[in-house]
């Protein structure tokens, strides 16, 4: 969660008054414009970007600054750091100084709005009579962005029990303003039957979330003009399930989550997004899907790929990287289901030395794309993998009349020379009629960025020359042959 919630606050929200600037000059005779000279509410713009605590020590510049901050639309209250070093009765003392001070500016602020409220503090218990009060003014100050990040910066996952979100303090004319919220460290309960929900919240972080998958399907059914949401570290241990459509839902984010399944009926996303363990997905009615991106881990390529076309059958561009995957021995190349609208693809495989034998197998992929246009395929292998011999030959995949007329650009990475990694380029040359640009790299863009001294040149030249003649052969006159 980041430190700040980024909104711009207009003029009609302050109702300040403004000053007339100053007429002084300097020895050429020239306009002096001071900082205290600016008008009131552009003074407060510039205090909004500081930390509540900073912005409170400028009323000691002047007796003219000494109430400018009490009007500002943005309070950011930073005490994690202060409060986790140490321990014992210093602990307790710089928690303390924390509490005094939110509550001092709390009530001294007489601004009429709050554009951001802000509380990131490492959770103690104790404290939750105060971050009530907190969560109470923000509603009464009609907040629009309000966060609360009460995770330990170190050791997040055994720091006590959860802060308990208070829907019951959420009055009806408080929630309706909010439109962003984020949540770390905290726990939903059922709430109040009174509660209505969020009706106008547009954004919605949760990490680290303590809930139920029945409690937190009936509060997210609340939040009918949700536009972005994020879940992360949030152990369901179940599915995590929307039961109601979410019809405004553009971005979807659920990573490193222990769940079951993800079902969302959302006709309008646009981007996806999950990281974690292999577990279904089903974003129902999906048919404007621009991106996705997907982190599997324990799983087969063949079993991804088979889930991938039951519950994202209208994505357009497609990122997916296995790792701890398998590749098996055996073609899948006569799917029901076909990606359609999937014009873009990136594969990002982490072979171990029992995959080497199975890189082929990658064409079922493709005879589930008839449309796709760029293929990316990046290897990340062990030494191994350097001109291994075995596995299929293309003359092995089953016949059929099925071309990637689509296909122009095709670009391989962690190139090594290996029969599987020729055998798959050749034959998408072979099948790709469209074909303008082909590209083979011997760098493994996934991790030579960070390990420089692993260009081995000799062996790079030589996997290279492998494939330079096969496809040269194979590729159209006006297509372009990269070799890097």
């Amino acid at each position: 969660m980041g430190n700040y919630l980024t909104s711009t606050a207009t003029a009609e929200e302050h109702h300040v008054r403004v000053r007339p600037a100053r007429r002084l000059k300097n020895e050429q005779g020239r306009p002096i414009v001071r900082l205290e000279d600016l008008p009131e509410d552009v003074l407060c713009t510039i205090l909004s970007k500081l930390p509540a605590k900073e912005a409170v020590r400028s009323s000691v510049l002047s007796g003219e600054w000494r109430s400018v901050w009490t009007t500002c639309t943005k309070l950011s209250f930073n005490g994690a750091d202060a409060c986790w070093s140490g321990g014992g009765k210093a602990e307790q003392r710089r928690a303390q100084v924390f509490i005094q001070h939110v509550n001092a500016v709390l009530q001294k602020h007489r601004g009429r709005a709050i554009e951001q409220f802000e509380v990131k503090f490492i959770l103690d218990s104790k404290l939750a009579d105060h971050l009530d009060s907190w969560i109470r003014f923000s509603m009464s100050s009609q907040t629009k962005n309000l966060a609360l990040d009460l995770a330990s910066p170190s050791n997040f996952l055994r720091h006590g029990d959860h802060y308990r979100f208070p829907f019951e303090l959420l009055d009806k004319e408080g929630v309706s303003c909010l439109q962003r919220l984020q949540l770390c460290f905290v726990s939903f309960e059922p709430p109040p039957a009174q509660f209505l929900g969020f009706p106008n919240l547009r954004k919605l972080a949760l990490h680290l979330l303590n809930t139920t998958s029945k409690d937190l399907d009936s509060i997210l059914g609340t939040c009918c003009k949700l536009e972005w949401l994020s879940i992360v570290r949030c152990h369901l241990k179940d599915e995590l399930k929307v039961t109601r459509p979410l019809s405004r839902l553009h971005y979807l984010r659920v990573m490193h989550c222990d769940i079951t399944k993800i079902d969302f009926h959302a006709a309008n996303l646009s981007t996806f997004v999950y990281k974690g363990r292999f577990i279904p997905v089903a974003l129902r009615r999906a048919s404007k899907l621009e991106s996705v991106k997907i982190w599997f881990s324990g799983t087969t390529f063949q079993h991804a790929l088979a889930s991938l076309l039951e519950g994202l059958l209208d994505v357009q561009n497609l990122t997916l990287q296995l790792s701890c995957q398998r590749l098996e021995t055996r073609w899948v190349l006569n799917s029901p289901r076909m990606f359609s609208q999937l014009r873009h693809a990136q594969i990002l495989l982490l072979l171990s030395d029992e995959d080497e034998d199975k890189i082929l197998y990658l064409v079922s992929f493709l005879r589930a794309a008839p449309f796709i246009e760029k293929l990316e395929v990046h290897f990340l292998g062990l030494p191994s993998l350097w001109f291994a011999n075995d596995g299929p030959l293309r003359q092995e995949i089953p016949t059929s009349e099925y071309k990637y007329v689509n296909l122009k650009n095709v670009r391989v990475t962690g190139f090594r020379g290996a029969r599987g990694q020729v055998e798959f380029l050749v034959h998408v040359v072979e099948n790709a009629p469209e074909i303008q640009v082909v590209t083979v790299d011997t760098t493994q863009r996934l991790t030579d960025a960070f390990d420089p001294d692993e260009a081995t040149p000799t062996l790079d030249s030589a996997a290279l020359d492998i494939v330079r003649g096969p496809l040269l052969k194979r590729l159209p006159s006006h297509a372009k042959l990269s070799l890097v």
